[in-house]
């Protein structure tokens, strides 16, 4: 992986390229704290072993079921999530707002319990509100019990203690921008981002302390109908030096990657669900952790369309004590990305995490003192989508290093049954650690995590 530019560290950058080029030496390696000699060679797997097209939807939101059977019961805590109930009615002063006005509260507006959700309805652009209230949350007004979205055209630069809401964006570049801003919150609000290929994020947020985000839904405009997007930093979120950020029930469409944190410790992400992530590299995930130790991501659904999407890692953690838990995984043509990979960090807790449809491999270990319990891979395979190439790694499942500890782990449909787990020494039975999986038969990917808007 590659830093991002705001990462300005010329060493790192070299550090990341280097590791880029021993991908193209190596089939599987994915970080240049594995020896050489730990790589497996590249295995002739026998393209009939690989899922047919018509087994490659298991979990596609068109079809709502598995290709192996009925979807199965719920992710515990995380069946079809509903948003909070409506946003809280909000007073500055003694005028209250309305919902014909201004989404964006004063630092020191105090909330109330709100009424009972209403489907809601996407409000034109409104002459009389007032711009310079909709960016800094000065002016008159906006309570909505009814969720309500009032359309707002532009990037929204936030101040410390707003409270952004109950929004219909629409900007060219970034959706809503934060720089050295402490305690700002964000919900109920639906971003259009990236509308004419401009670039930018969704949410981008830079020293930004305690940053709250609930029940909202990014879409990047400008991306292409298929393939990579054009500037690897589209990114949904966007993340760097703002620790303690909490983000829940958040939907991201088409974005070079879903939610990018770094220097961001003590995140807590639930309820991440993500569509078509679409690159380039050094991008293509739906979370990425990077120096963002003490964080966790827990019930989220990623969905890559194999001929639309331009994947790398699914997940990608470069930190340390994290928890990883409650996730489906389905779909990456990357012939480098792995579903799940802990890359450098300790203490990470990977559990009831299935995946489907991946190429390269399913999950990864280059750390030291990581779990993974639980998790399950389904139909990996071994042909080229997108015009991408075939997996490095000779569809690899497993990657290990020298002390992983996997257990509880299964895997169907192996497309290269003799290429299931490799590395951290347990091809030459030097293996330190526990290694725990088994194949199974007629079984079937846990259900979806869906998010469920009011503007749905």
């Amino acid at each position: 992986m590659q830093f991002t530019r705001h990462n300005d560290s010329p060493a790192l950058d070299d550090f990341w390229t280097r590791v880029e080029r021993d991908w193209h030496r190596a089939s599987s390696d994915r970080s240049n704290a594995v020896a050489p000699s730990d790589v497996p060679a590249s295995s002739s797997a026998n393209p009939s072993a690989a899922p047919s097209a018509d087994d490659l939807a298991a979990t596609d939101p068109a079809t709502l079921e598995t290709a192996s059977g009925p979807t199965p019961a719920a992710l515990p805590g995380s069946e079809v999530e509903t948003l909070p109930e409506a946003a809280p009615e909000v007073t500055s002063g003694t005028t209250s707002e309305t919902t014909a006005d201004a989404a964006i509260a004063s630092p020191a507006s105090t909330s109330t319990a709100g009424a009972e959700t209403a489907a809601a309805a996407v409000a034109p652009v409104l002459s009389d509100v007032d711009a310079a209230a909709l960016l800094t949350g000065t002016g008159s007004a906006a309570v909505s019990g009814t969720a309500t979205l009032t359309r707002h055209d532009g990037t929204i630069q936030a101040q410390s203690g707003d409270v952004i809401e109950n929004l219909d964006i629409y900007a060219d570049g970034v959706g809503i921008e934060l720089e050295d801003d402490a305690d700002v919150t964000i919900r109920n609000v639906r971003i259009h981002y990236n509308g004419t290929d401009q670039g930018g994020y969704g949410i981008d947020a830079v020293g930004a302390q305690n940053l709250t985000i609930d029940g909202v839904e990014l879409i990047n405009a400008g991306a292409p109908a298929s393939g990579p997007n054009s500037d690897p930093e589209q990114y949904g979120i966007g993340l760097f030096e703002s620790p303690g950020a909490s983000v829940s029930h958040v939907t991201v469409r088409d974005a070079s990657t879903g939610l990018y944190l770094q220097d961001s410790p003590n995140a807590t992400l639930q309820g991440i669900e993500g569509y078509n992530m679409r690159g380039p590299f050094p991008r293509g995930q739906l979370v990425q952790l990077n120096r963002s130790d003490n964080s966790s991501l827990t019930d989220f659904y990623s969905y890559n369309d194999l001929e639309t999407s331009w994947t790398e890692d699914n997940v990608n953690i470069g930190s340390s004590n994290v928890t990883v838990a409650n996730g489906l995984i389905d779909g990456n043509n990357s012939p480098s990305g792995v579903g799940v990979i802990i890359e450098g960090g300790t203490g990470v807790h990977v559990s009831n995490v299935d995946t489907v449809r991946m190429g390269n491999g399913a999950f990864s270990d280059y750390g030291s003192g990581n779990t993974f319990d639980d998790v399950r891979a389904f139909d990996n395979f071994a042909d080229s989508h997108a015009g991408r190439g075939t997996p490095m790694s000779g569809s690899l499942i497993f990657s290990l290093a020298d002390d992983s500890t996997i257990t509880n782990a299964a895997y169907q449909n192996p497309a290269a049954p003799g290429n299931v787990v490799y590395g951290g020494g347990i091809q030459d039975e030097a293996f330190g650690g526990t290694f725990q999986a088994s194949e199974i038969t007629g079984e079937a990917p846990m259900a979806a995590y869906h998010n469920t808007f009011s503007w749905s």
